[in-house]
């Protein structure tokens, strides 16, 4: 120690797979970069662990603290970690001998891709032992991992800080000892020591950051302070706050991230589920089309959760929405695949829900698209008119089937989200008299409205998606819909500032 790698993975260093023997056909090896490289693998029956080991070394209250470098190689959480374990055992390679994880090292602890952050883990209960070290990538069609400069220091630990909750205006983050800690942030991009805001802890292993702008992240750097004028480095963390847009009806979000947003949450966006929700940026200046999947602009989410096992879990929360009885919601965005399905390219399901939570429960469903198959984007409308009024969010949740044959993966893309509401109004819209009929001789829908004149009409169809839209003027309005497949649709028709959905068969 330290270790650079600069030209090779040293012999001496082991690298094996795990107890279960998966994915041996990626292990870790030398890039001309100057670093070990583990690619990830799609592997059946477990995860994947691929082992890196260092040689037996000496730890010493001189070198007790354990420092490296690492970063993923894509943006996105593909759930892929590299764990750290110590074993004071005989063996390099006797898995059975190693600790439980001393620290695991998570996609989304990582704050851009293909950047390193150093890590420190406290070797302080191995002074006086001889030990090997091991960095273990677990994963199943996970991310690839970067490692650099592994070295052996002693003196003033780095902390280890962790991003615990936020609000609109604060954000909570926590160390994992208690001590006394240096805390200085800034609105990302932010470098330290660059006039930001700056505070002490004394004592404790938490801090709440105030104060703070809605709907923008901000670097924060944390330094321990052993005493005696000893410091740790600095860490940095990145902490965001929620958009205060979720206030105020409408709502449109088109994921178009500003310079001062790095996190999903400063738009609102939560997830759940075993699955995962990515964001992805297109590259419009590469001249390639065939690789841009946004629907405005050049930002989009999607889920991909394509196995040939299970069914996928994967949620996507937009809110908390203060909803109010007696309204009318809508929640509307656009969504896409991929690739059009095959026998071994799966299609993709999605259910659409709304929930007093964003953990996966308590989801009302208001609407289940199976077998979706589109590659280009559609409207998506739902409509929910609460019972009681509180807090709500809007999900998407991709539940795709399993394809068995599946060799390729595919994604459902969903991308410009609305909520929308039209409050009803008792003294002049409930005295209003609006009536409908369908005429199969003529393929006509016919409108009435007694009092109030009419403004617009959306047809969609029972899958929710929008399929004819109107101008309207006046009491009396008759639509052709000769154009239309034969099938159940939904009307919304704006009275007055309102709305009315009806129902008809088009037959």
């Amino acid at each position: 120690m330290p270790e650079t790698f600069d030209s090779e993975i040293p012999a001496t260093w082991a690298i094996f797979p795990g107890e279960n023997g998966l994915g041996a056909a990626q292990t870790w090896g030398h890039n001309a970069g100057g670093f070990p490289l583990i690619i990830w693998e799609d592997v059946a029956g477990g995860l994947a662990e691929d082992w890196l080991v260092t040689p037996q070394v000496s730890i010493t209250a001189a070198t007790n603290l354990l420092n490296v470098d690492l970063t993923d190689l894509n943006a996105g959480n593909f759930n892929s970690n590299i764990s750290i374990r110590v074993s004071d055992g005989l063996s390099q390679t006797t898995i059975a001998d190693f600790s439980a994880p001393l620290l695991t090292v998570a996609e989304t602890d990582i704050a851009t891709a293909q950047t390193f952050q150093t890590f420190t883990v406290d070797l302080s209960a191995y002074i006086g032992s001889s030990v090997y070290i091991a960095f273990i990538m677990t994963n199943d069609d996970g991310d690839g991992w970067i490692l650099d400069n592994v070295d052996l220091t002693g003196g003033c630990a780095n902390p280890t800080v962790t991003f615990d909750d936020f609000t609109q205006t604060t954000a909570d983050i926590s160390m994992a000892t208690s001590g006394n800690y240096d805390v200085e942030w800034g609105i990302f991009p932010y470098t330290q020591g660059s006039g930001g805001s700056t505070a002490t802890v004394t004592g404790g292993d938490t801090y709440q950051l105030t104060g703070l702008t809605s709907g923008i992240s901000y670097n924060v750097f944390v330094r321990q302070d052993c005493g005696g004028g000893e410091f740790s480095n600095y860490t940095e963390t990145i902490v965001g706050t929620s958009p205060s847009n979720l206030n105020t009806l409408p709502y449109t979000e088109d994921v178009e991230p500003d310079a001062n947003q790095a996190l999903l949450l400063n738009f609102g966006f939560s997830f759940a589920g075993t699955g995962s929700w990515n964001f992805n940026l297109d590259d419009n200046t590469d001249g390639d089309t065939t690789n841009d999947f946004s629907n405005d602009g050049l930002a989009s989410l999607f889920a991909n959760n394509t196995t040939t096992t299970t069914d996928a879990d994967a949620w996507l929360y937009i809110g908390p929405f203060n909803l109010t009885t007696d309204n009318e919601y809508t929640f509307s965005f656009f969504q896409r695949n991929l690739a059009v399905a095959s026998a071994t390219r799966p299609n993709k399901d999605i259910e659409i829900a709304v929930s007093t939570t964003n953990d996966g429960t308590g989801d009302t469903i208001l609407l289940t698209l199976d077998d979706l198959d589109n590659i280009g984007y559609l409207e998506r409308m739902v409509t929910y008119t609460p019972t009681v009024s509180g807090d709500f969010y809007f999900g998407i949740h991709d539940k795709s089937s399993f394809l068995a044959s599946a060799t390729a993966g595919n994604s459902v893309f969903v991308d410009t989200f609305s909520v929308t509401s039209q409050p009803l109004s008792i003294d002049e819209f409930d005295q209003n008299t609006f009536t409908h009929s369908y005429s199969k001789t003529q393929k006509m829908l016919n409108l009435e409205s007694s009092n109030m004149a009419m403004t617009g009409l959306n047809i969609y169809s029972i899958l929710g998606q929008k399929v004819a839209s109107r101008t309207l003027a006046g009491n009396n309005a008759s639509i052709d819909v000769s154009s239309l497949t034969d099938g159940i649709y939904l009307a919304k028709v704006n009275i007055g500032g309102n709305s009315k959905t009806i129902k008809f068969v088009k037959n």
